[in-house]
């Protein structure tokens, strides 16, 4: 905090989800809150773009530090930004927003940390580079967050991990009927099916530049939107912890697909039919060149363990590799939410032979395709439905209840600022952020989505299509957290 009272913000990353989501929020909080933008840290290689989005804003930053992308290997801290940084730091600080490529997440989280900033990270918690890694190298990324997390228990700050489906109406209105459930009847959660699609159909050649949720470090739709359903598959099942039976282990296979077999399911031949020959350069790529690429699809079988008996089993399907809404072979401006991506989005969480809860979310246009008017229903941008079927005889209630999201919300899309509920819930962390409350998102709860993730990057790196599985502790902060249990 300074010596007026305001509270001064770093922004890491002015990339596309900091400009739809962060800077308009700062800019907001800035005339109501006392808020200021100390410093603004991006690459030299988007000053172009940056000094392009910031003109005419209310909000502009105190300082601007541009790195040579030799830094974005986040390797490091550059000796650019510690100048700006200590100049940030005298005219005081209160905290830090991380919107970088997830390589440098750890560096600047651990500065921040250091200076007894309080945090918001974008997810994953960290990444390293991993092509062409040994498979120990993936399980830096729980080293990572022990020491992030001893240092906020040290620093006695507020870290938080943008997952914003903790902070989405739908999910928390499941998960509290989930509670208070499972309180009720003593049966644990015995499965869970997530299904996540995204719609980003990468073509060959974009594989060898893309930073933005790139693929050519080894890593992929793990890091990019998949984290947020590894992270909601621990939120769920967590819920199994305050029963007598609760797990004390998973026991976890992957699978994944790789650039080199979409390649395969979609040959230069196919592409030539449907862009024309003008697009032949950007399919124009030996599977060589992106050997080792990470992975576009993804998938986890686990089953929650508690002694030998199986309390849940659960499945976690991410694809990218799936419907998409792009007729084009060159990339628009907007590569975020503007090249044809569409979500559709699943899940089913079954209580035994007691209850099952369901839950739909299917587009069929692109973000940049709403006017804010349009329905709620299937196939609707703001489509998010949910579904409870019980044993009413034995549990009570009705047989059947649904509850349509995408029709609820129809109020708020006459406000120009609403950009949609999964956005809403972007927001929603945000002021916890600000609140300093780590109730729904902080860093700690974090530990078992940060060790799936890791666990499968290590079965993916020890073998080409992975070791038969692996167990995870469920202990907190369990030193031998990783066994290989069968090939």
């Amino acid at each position: 905090m300074s010596a007026d009272g305001s509270r001064g913000v770093v922004l890491f990353g002015l990339g596309p989800h900091a400009r739809r989501i962060y800077y308009p929020a700062l800019e907001a909080r800035a005339a109501r809150d006392n808020l200021r933008l100390a410093l603004l840290v991006e690459l030299e290689s988007q000053k172009d773009v940056v000094e392009s989005y910031l003109a005419g804003r209310s909000l502009q930053p105190e300082q601007v530090v541009y790195l040579p992308a030799s830094h974005r290997d986040g390797a490091s801290l550059p000796v650019e930004f510690l100048a700006a940084a200590q100049e940030a730091l005298r005219r005081g600080l209160w905290g830090a927003v991380v919107a970088t490529e997830p390589k440098s997440h750890f560096v600047y989280a651990l500065w921040a940390l250091q200076n007894d900033l309080h945090l918001l990270l974008d997810k994953p918690v960290t990444a390293v580079d991993l092509l062409g890694a040994e498979p120990a190298e993936a399980l830096r990324l729980v080293d990572d967050f022990v020491e992030l997390s001893a240092l906020a228990r040290r620093t006695n700050r507020t870290v938080l991990v943008q997952t914003q489906r903790r902070a989405h109406l739908g999910y928390e209105l499941v998960r509290e009927y989930l509670t208070e459930f499972l309180g009720a009847f003593d049966v644990p959660i015995s499965y869970v099916d997530l299904y996540h699609a995204d719609g980003m159909w990468n073509l060959p050649a974009e594989y060898l530049f893309r930073e933005n949720h790139p693929y050519k470090y080894g890593y992929g739709k793990l890091m990019h939107s998949g984290y947020h359903f590894i992270d909601l598959f621990a939120w769920l099942t967590e819920l199994n912890q305050q029963l007598p039976s609760a797990p004390d282990r998973v026991d976890m296979t992957f699978r994944y697909v790789r650039p080199a077999d979409q390649m395969a399911q979609v040959s230069a031949a196919v592409g030539r039919r449907f862009f024309g020959p003008s697009a032949d350069d950007v399919f124009a790529v030996d599977p060589s060149e992106v050997a080792g690429f990470g992975e576009v699809d993804a998938f986890l079988l686990m089953q929650l363990l508690h002694g030998d008996d199986v309390m849940t089993t659960g499945s976690v399907n991410l694809l990218q590799t799936s419907f998409s809404r792009r007729a084009w072979p060159r990339l628009p401006a907007d590569t975020y939410k503007g090249n044809g991506r569409v979500r559709h989005e699943r899940a089913t969480i079954q209580v035994g032979p007691l209850l099952t809860v369901q839950v739909h979310s299917y587009q069929s246009y692109e973000a940049t395709e709403w006017g804010g008017d349009q329905g709620g229903g299937t196939g609707s941008y703001e489509h998010f439905d949910i579904h409870f079927f019980r044993n009413s005889a034995l549990v009570g209630g009705r047989p059947f209840d649904s509850v349509a999201l995408g029709d609820s919300t129809r109020h708020r899309r006459v406000d120009r600022t609403y950009l949609g509920h999964n956005e809403a819930a972007r927001l929603e962390v945000l002021t916890d952020f600000f609140a300093e409350d780590s109730s729904r998102a902080g860093l700690a709860s974090h530990e078992l989505p940060v060790k799936l993730t890791a666990a499968s990057y290590y079965s993916m790196l020890g073998r080409q299509r992975g070791p038969g599985s692996v167990q995870i502790s469920l202990t907190p902060g369990e030193q031998d957290w990783l066994w290989t249990a069968h090939r």
